[in-house]
């Protein structure tokens, strides 16, 4: 049976909201399954091994190899990453923020989700904070942007026919909060629900049973001047994302970095001790509106992302370039190449997708 298939024989049986209800119940009342409550944060591991400077060996595309590199930033390490990676589905309402741990994540997915509301989806694996959160639930979508990982996830569940479809079709280690003993997520007292629950990725990768890394998720170049923003792209300085409302999102190019900064509508996108959001790369990926969930959830947006392709910009330094975006079945890989079929290089470092309708307006602004 296909995901598409098991998709539309999940909603066509009209399960409902029960084990999402029973998380939230046990949350709200510091329950005993896979949270225990804490003031405050806590003092996260020291970061991995510094990066050893070496001659990237190149393919005849330009794509460096990945050898001696991390998998999901492409940047130099001197030590394999042999552990799996842990995603972390994340509020991203207004008192949800500032979010925590979120400045350690490889790669950041924003999935618009019911009205003008956005959630993140964060993979961590070049480092494990000590807490990310705040944490909230399953969306299908979660499925085929992070199974390719093979990894983990943390969420607070879901819909039943939610995690029956992503335990069913996704190859990763689904450990929402009702599946793991107590102490493995924090309730934080300083944080009104149902954004004060708190996912700890070392504890949840030791329960998980992975043991495997992920496979590399981008083709990276051997620095920013060779990407291929850099190198073929058009100059921009700041893009908008029309999510509608309060979700609304703006990433400006900072020249002092060479990187890009994040805004909410209502203020910049900051993260608890750590300042504003910023990344190496932001890719802003256009999808169909997947029709196939509206029986069970007519309000709950999802966008077409596997067995699909669309179109794609890529914001590297001070410029975009499109592309198209293709991906096969909900595990497979995306194949991000340019407009003419070629590979598409991201410069080494963190990258975030922001995940848009295709009738959502995309708003590039020349920063020159």
């Amino acid at each position: 049976m296909t995901a598409r298939q098991k998709m539309a024989k999940l909603v066509s049986t009209g399960r409902g909201r029960i084990v999402l209800a029973a998380a939230l119940v046990c949350l709200i009342v510091g329950g005993v399954v896979g949270v225990s409550t804490l003031r405050g944060g806590e003092t996260a591991p020291p970061s991995g091994t510094p990066p050893t400077p070496t001659a990237p060996a190149i393919d005849g595309d330009g794509a460096v190899s990945m050898d001696g590199r991390a998998p999901l930033t492409g940047i130099p390490i001197e030590n394999a990453l042999d552990r799996p990676a842990v995603t972390v589905k994340i509020s991203n309402t207004p008192d949800a923020h500032p979010h925590r741990g979120l400045g350690d994540a490889d790669i950041v997915f924003v999935e618009p989700i019911t009205g003008a509301t956005t959630r993140l989806a964060a993979i961590f694996h070049s480092k494990l904070p000590a807490q990310v959160g705040p944490v909230r639930s399953l969306r299908p979508m979660d499925a085929a942007l992070i199974g390719p990982t093979k990894g983990v996830i943390a969420n607070t569940m879901a819909d039943r026919w939610v995690l029956d479809y992503v335990d069913g079709v996704a190859d990763l280690a689904n450990l929402g909060t009702l599946r793991v003993p107590a102490g493995t997520y924090r309730l934080d007292d300083s944080r009104r629900a149902p954004n004060h629950v708190f996912a700890r990725p070392a504890e949840l990768l030791s329960l998980s049973g992975r043991t495997e890394p992920p496979t590399p998720y981008f083709a990276y170049a051997s620095g920013l001047d060779r990407s291929t923003a850099q190198l073929i792209g058009k100059p921009a300085g700041a893009v908008t994302i029309g999510y509608g409302g309060a979700a609304t999102a703006t990433w400006t190019y900072a020249p002092g970095s060479r990187r890009w900064t994040r805004a909410e509508k209502w203020s910049p996108h900051l993260i608890e001790n750590d300042g504003q959001v910023a990344a190496d790369n932001v890719i802003v990926l256009s999808a169909a509106r997947d029709t196939s969930f509206a029986k069970a959830r007519p309000s709950m947006t999802i966008l077409d992302v596997f067995d699909a392709s669309g179109t794609l910009q890529l914001f590297t330094g001070d410029k975009v370039v499109d592309g198209r975006w293709t991906k096969g079945d909900v595990n497979d890989p995306f194949t991000f190449t340019t407009a003419d079929g070629k590979p598409l290089l991201l410069t080494p470092g963190q990258t975030w997708i922001e995940c848009a309708l295709t009738s959502m307006p995309i708003t590039i602004t020349n920063g020159r």
